[in-house]
């Protein structure tokens, strides 16, 4: 049978229509493959995500608990915790083989890190030769997790004028830190502006409150009296205002008169022992020799009372004078002892009020073990406990310059097993209302640094009476949380003494121990907060 060209040409359409049939069948597969294995890869992806989810947040909280008394993890809680994790996983039922393919990496502080992969088997794909894939999840804090540093602040700019005084300007309602502007986080302690050598005597309060002690700038007074003083109103208990700076013993005392105090250097809140007796011989050599070679420029610490007998006082500030002579005219050989000295009003105590604390907090609440290690931890690793608004915090007296400085550099740039992380959140804080009433020496107390007298709670943050409760005394109220992020000491923009009003000007001048800080974020701002 012979086949025209026009059969011809309707077998070859026939033809032509089988194969587009036969490719578009096979398209039609493909696409169904891809859109069913795709929907099933982002199941078991999601599936694997919320997995690795639950035993992230399992493991962190395990974390923070095993931290609350360990700053950095042993192995041993490292193990607790990943088999924690792989417990928490399996249970949504992933097999011993899956969890072999997960990672888990501790960080500094409570960073934790969590990464897994899971093949998965396709179906429609196979016709395609693509059998199975890999699909993955991983979960880890934010970069920038800032850590809870152990320092406390007020809300308002602090300056750190000289090494025993700070000012403080508290923020007014609905008013706070500004963005990036830097701020002081912790006072520091430098050198106080001093007009002459530490003398061996002391001088007791006139007016409390009063930035020079009730000390007259331009006024002679007895700096250190004798029996038959007139001028001089300390009670005839055997001291007469001498200290014993160094030894003991009348021949140490000439010796600092002469030539100074060069012992360790003298702090307020120091304690040193009184030193009994007049010592008529070595006060008038010792201040003789003084004015005959021109060293008339003393200065002299102001104590708390002397007391009977030799005993500790402790040391509330330094006033400046300017020696005259010994003895007093027309009080007969009694008073001949007595130093006689003019007050020239150069204190640092006229610039502000003094630190008796530093802004350094123990935030368990526990003064127990070594403060010093506990601080440094706390700060490289961050402390890991739970504080929250109203909580008390108890402060600590201590400057700690090295450790504070030790800490900042870990922060700043990491070691070979930590990345740095410069960002920390600080309580800010106030005295609270109970404090007036329940410590007379704290009655006028406005912030952190006015806090004296140590108290330990011993683990209570709530006020009330025991067991569940503290009466506080001497401890800060939590009234927010601000982040900040540190900054290194060559970065310091608002240095010197150009001090404006509110939140203007300079800082004052870096102290050793001091950190500053840029403000990010609040975290809880203290007018947006009940306070009890």
């Amino acid at each position: 049978m012979k086949t025209g060209w026009l059969g011809l040409l309707t077998l070859k359409k026939r033809g032509s229509v089988l194969v587009m049939t036969a490719l578009g069948a096979f398209f039609f597969l493909g696409m169904t493959a891809l859109v069913t294995d795709v929907g099933f890869m982002y199941y078991s992806q999601a599936r694997l995500q919320t997995a690795v989810n639950a035993g992230w947040k399992a493991g962190y909280d395990k974390m923070v608990q095993l931290r609350a008394t360990n700053y950095e993890l042993t192995q041993q809680h490292k193990d607790q915790i990943t088999a924690h994790i792989k417990e928490v996983i399996g249970s949504n039922g992933f097999s011993d083989e899956d969890l072999a393919n997960m990672e888990i990496v501790f960080g500094r502080g409570n960073r934790l890190d969590i990464s897994s992969k899971k093949k998965v088997g396709l179906f429609f794909a196979r016709v395609l030769n693509f059998n199975a894939t890999e699909v993955a999840a991983s979960r880890s804090n934010p970069l920038d997790d800032a850590e809870m540093a152990p320092w406390g602040m007020p809300h308002g700019p602090v300056r750190d004028v000289s090494k025993n005084v700070y000012t403080w300007d508290p923020f007014a309602e609905n008013d706070g830190f500004t963005e990036n502007r830097e701020y002081i986080l912790k006072l520091g302690d430098g050198e106080v502006v001093q007009s002459g050598d530490v003398m061996p005597f002391g001088l007791e309060v006139k007016t409390a409150g009063d930035i020079f002690f009730g000390y007259k700038v331009g006024v002679e007074y007895s700096i250190k009296g004798s029996p038959g003083d007139p001028t001089f109103d300390m009670p005839p208990t055997g001291n007469f205002g001498a200290l014993a700076l160094g030894s003991r013993g009348a021949n140490e005392y000439e010796d600092v008169i002469v030539y100074g105090y060069d012992g360790p250097k003298l702090n307020i809140g120091d304690e040193i022992d009184s030193e009994p007796g007049n010592m008529a011989g070595p006060t008038q050599r010792g201040i003789a020799e003084r004015i005959l070679n021109g060293q008339v420029n003393v200065m002299i610490p102001v104590v708390s009372d002397f007391g009977n007998g030799r005993k500790p006082v402790e040391i509330l500030g330094f006033l400046n004078f300017t020696l005259v002579g010994t003895g007093i005219e027309g009080a007969g050989n009694n008073a001949k002892a007595s130093v006689r000295a003019i007050f020239n009003g150069v204190s640092d105590a006229s610039l502000g009020l003094p630190k008796h604390t530093y802004g350094i907090v123990d935030p368990d609440n526990v003064r127990a073990g070594s403060l010093e290690d506990d601080y440094l931890n706390r700060l490289k690793m961050g402390y890991s406990g739970v504080i929250q608004v109203n909580d008390r915090l108890i402060p600590e007296a201590e400057n700690k310059p090295v450790p504070t400085e030790e800490g900042v550099e870990f922060r700043l740039e990491g070691d070979g097993t930590y990345q740095p992380n410069q960002r920390v959140i600080i309580p800010i804080t106030r005295v609270g209302p109970e404090i007036a009433s329940n410590s007379v020496i704290n009655a006028t107390a406005t912030t952190i640094y006015d806090l004296q007298q140590l108290e330990d709670p011993n683990g209570i943050y709530k006020l009330g009476v025991a067991p569940d409760g503290f009466e506080f005394g001497s401890s800060v109220q939590v009234i927010g949380f601000a982040e900040f992020e540190i900054i290194p000491v060559a970065s310091y923009t608002r240095l010197g003494d150009n001090y404006g009003e509110g939140d203007t000007g300079d800082l004052g001048p870096y102290q050793p121990g001091q950190v500053r800080g840029k403000f990010i974020r609040y975290i809880v701002k203290p007018d947006e907060t009940m306070l009890n």
